[in-house]
């Protein structure tokens, strides 16, 4: 930790544009600045609000701003003059999880990067411009559109010499996290002198992150204080319907005059039906499925609306620009624990204690909060890491064919242009698999020596930007304003709804009837009708082992027990707490001993034994561990999707597939950790 004096003397080309404005340093910013300026590839982690970006973005573009100065009076001045009167070039690579954020970082660091004499851009889906010719010296962007200058214009990447991952935590353990470690590692293969510094909320695992995103010689600086972690005033509160969350948000707007309120809900479901029962208000809906214009119209109404509520789902979490927000309300807990402290962190941004009230339908959601609370205010979020994903692999493939001017790629340059750890585990052989397949689906076609180079489709998907994702393709279709032609957003619709089967959609916080379907597009015009309309949500998103298990020791229950509530005759209530993942690797487990399952959840499932009584344990490890790897042969399959295998899945055979699935479900551990359980048959839940 640096004094201030000290930053002065480190910083004289940033210091006032990023740090002079504030009162002090935090105390993230004074143990960040001096590794950074140094040189050093930082992995930063400290609490929420406590200046991580100035920590990183400032000493960065200090140390670039120096040692260009360093070459312009060295022995090449000569040379460095000439370079000089060009146009700028492309110094640093701001990677940010969401195009939302990437617009809030842009907001924050345009004025002291002017201050400083460079220049700031934004390069993501929604504004895709950027001048090959003239350059920002700064660039903020997603991990897709990285993909996309690395494949289409890498030579604007050719004077690159820091990259900065904002919020990394968010994208690690995710396709897209691990398409960003793929992307660093090529941008490596041609810039070997990149500095690396990552911004993360969370410690946990921080000598991985760092290993994995920065290299081996990364260090980690965690930092504690200086956010606003501790100033959380959670008010509990039972809802037991939405129409209870529905009287809870009006009466909260009536004791808190002119107040702007912001709900999350875990489905857009509940966000429309929401949005729709509060339409007699300043009322918005905000959630993926809504178009992007839509979003804006939602986001800007909120913004300039004197009082109100918008009501949303995860896509409010992170960074758009909705202003001041005095309330936070959560209906049902989140997913976990990181997304708890984004939900609650909007409120009162600009300082003051964190006001958030949270909805519970349930005595066990009610604990499930409480546990949230307890773990946000200590720092916990237990992530769950997942292996890197083998459909990475021919995302790649055809990013490396676009990147190459000779339009080819082979498995040998594919398996090099992964991460070092990666290569480890995904052969050169696997690779030549992948691109196997990828011929014989027609996606590929080999040249005249054997190479890889791209058939129609894959020039159609270059065509249109769609090699660069790893967001999951669904089966909705856009909805259409039929009255003005303009884009309301997409929803599912399956040939049930086609033939008469739903009484309309809530979308936008309003009811739409269906007026006629074609081409994948459903038009729709507004009603005023009172029937309640279904919107069809997506899956659910996954626990992890480790958050799940830390309930019941939380509760103060033993954690060595697997409880079964009687329900009836050989019919029990499984109380389980194994997560998503394990959650379905116990069913199955238990299915192999007699049971049958349904409801099955991250910590409850329904079971019962035809016939028999209840075992008092599951037997030996050896013989678990025996039983789910002949299980996994087939089973692997119910793990693809919550694992987020991606739409590349197609491109990876199944052999890699199930390999990939038992190393993330590590089936060995699974088996040690389930021989230690107990079976326990109660008669009701504990008090």
């Amino acid at each position: 930790m640096i004094t201030e004096e000290k930053a002065r003397r480190l910083l004289p080309h940033i210091w006032h544009g990023f740090f002079g404005r504030f009162g002090r340093l935090t105390p993230t910013q004074a143990v960040a600045i001096e590794p950074i300026v140094a040189g050093k590839s930082v992995v930063l982690c400290a609490p929420t609000a406590s200046g991580k970006t100035e920590a990183v973005m400032g000493p960065l573009i200090e140390r670039l701003i120096q040692g260009d100065r360093e070459k312009r009076s060295g022995r090449n001045k000569q040379k460095s003059a000439l370079r000089s009167k060009k146009t700028s070039s492309l110094r640093l690579l701001a990677i940010c999880p969401t195009r939302a954020l990437c617009n809030d970082l842009q907001r924050r660091i345009h004025r002291p990067i002017s201050d400083c004499g460079w220049k700031s851009d934004v390069k993501t889906g929604d504004s895709p411009s950027f001048s090959d010719d003239n350059p920002p010296q700064v660039l903020v962007t997603t991990p897709e559109s990285f993909d996309s200058l690395l494949s289409r214009r890498p030579a604007a990447l050719r004077h690159v010499d820091a990259l900065f991952l904002d919020e990394l935590h968010l994208l690690d353990g995710s396709a897209r996290g691990d398409q960003l470690r793929a992307l660093v590692f090529r941008l490596q293969s041609f810039r070997p002198d990149l500095q690396i510094c990552a911004a993360s909320a969370t410690a946990a695992d921080a000598e991985r992150l760092a290993f994995e995103f920065a290299g081996e010689e990364a260090e980690v600086v965690t930092a504690t204080g200086g956010g606003r972690d501790q100033l959380l005033d959670a008010h509990l509160q039972v809802a037991v319907t939405l129409e209870d969350a529905e009287i809870a948000l009006r009466r909260a707007l009536k004791a808190e005059p002119g107040a702007k309120i912001l709900a999350f809900a875990n489905t857009r479901a509940e966000v429309e039906w929401l949005a729709a029962k509060l339409s007699d208000l300043q009322a918005f809906a905000h959630h993926g499925s809504l178009s992007r214009g839509q979003r804006l119209r939602s986001e800007k109404g909120f913004l300039r609306a004197s009082s109100g509520v918008c009501v949303a789902t995860m896509t409010m979490e992170l960074g758009v620009d909705i202003g001041d927000v005095d309330r936070v309300m959560l209906i049902n807990p989140p997913p976990n624990v990181a997304s708890f402290t984004q939900r609650v962190g909007r409120s009162n941004r600009r300082g003051g204690r964190i006001q958030a009230t949270c909805l519970y339908s349930t005595r066990f959601d009610k604990d499930r909060f409480e546990h949230m609370i307890a773990c946000a205010e200590e720092g916990r979020l237990f992530p769950e890491k997942v292996a890197f994903r083998p459909t990475i692999i021919p995302q790649q493939a055809i990013s490396l064919i676009s990147q190459n001017p000779d339009g080819w790629v082979s498995a040998k340059a594919l398996h090099a242009r992964l991460p070092t750890a990666v290569r480890r585990f995904w052969t050169e052989g696997d690779c030549a698999k992948i691109l196997a397949l990828m011929r014989s689906e027609g996606y590929l076609h080999a040249d005249s020596q054997g190479r890889y180079v791209a058939d129609v489709e894959a020039e159609n998907d270059y065509k249109y930007g769609r090699i660069h994702a790893h967001i999951e393709n669904s089966a909705e279709v856009e909805v259409i304003d039929e009255a003005t032609g303009r884009k309301i957003g997409t929803a599912s619709w399956t040939e049930q709804d086609q033939s008469g089967g739903t009484d309309g959609f809530v979308l936008g916080g309003k009811h739409r009837d269906v007026t006629r379907v074609k081409d994948r597009q459903i038009f729709v015009k507004s009603s005023d009708s009172d029937k309640e309309a279904n919107f069809l949500s997506r899956m659910g998103p996954r626990y992890s082992f480790d958050l799940a298990r830390d309930l019941p020791a939380h509760l103060g229950h033993d954690d060595r027990q697997l409880r079964f509530m009687a329900t009836g005759d050989r019919s029990w209530r499984l109380q389980h707490f194994f997560g998503t993942l394990w959650g379905r690797m116990l069913c199955a487990l238990l299915r192999s001993r007699g049971f049958r399952l349904k409801k099955v959840g991250p910590f409850f499932a329904d079971a019962r034994l035809s016939r028999g009584k209840l075992p008092r344990d599951l037997g030996p490890a050896e013989t678990i561990e025996e039983d789910l790897q002949n299980w996994l042969h087939d089973g692997y399959k119910q793990f693809v999707k919550p694992l987020e295998a991606g739409p590349w899945r197609r491109f990876v055979p199944d052999e890699m597939m199930r390999r990939w699935v038992i190393d993330c479900v590590r089936p060995q551990e699974f088996a040690e950790e389930v021989a230690r359980f107990e079976l326990v048959d109660i008669r009701k839940w504990p008090a």
